[in-house]
């Protein structure tokens, strides 16, 4: 009895009809979705919604839904040629990796140039294909 270390789990409901497999499938998509809010809580605003009116902050929602699509979309591209990212990664380590690079525009040769003051290399071979 004391020798194996039991873990016990509970899940509370009032659903007669399903099979107990059906139940801990549906919790466990549940489980999912709950991660989809934490991260949009966190990395894309809704945890202090900016306006006063619910018309105005379900547009709000609704935008950074679609940016957090389109984030994703773009992580899943750029993941192969930097390396620092994964798919998997959240908004603050795309940030921290692609986005905060010190640069300056400088006049040379009649153009204008963005000179990056970085040592990282895989700037160039995301937009140079």
């Amino acid at each position: 009895m004391f020798g194996v270390i039991y873990t016990y789990r509970c899940i509370l409901t009032n659903n007669r009809t399903s099979t107990e497999k059906d139940i801990i499938t549906f919790y466990n998509e549940r489980g999912a979705s709950e991660k989809n809010f934490d991260i949009q809580n966190n990395d894309f605003g809704w945890s202090h919604l900016p306006f006063s009116f619910m018309a105005e902050n379900m547009v709000f929602m609704m935008v950074t839904a679609m940016l957090k699509n389109f984030y994703l979309y773009l992580v899943r591209h750029i993941s192969d040629k930097v390396k620092p990212l994964k798919k998997t990664s959240r908004l603050k380590a795309f940030i921290l990796h692609f986005v905060s690079v010190p640069a300056k525009w400088v006049r040379t040769g009649r153009q204008n140039v963005l000179n990056l003051y970085t040592n990282k290399t895989y700037y160039a071979e995301v937009f140079i294909e």
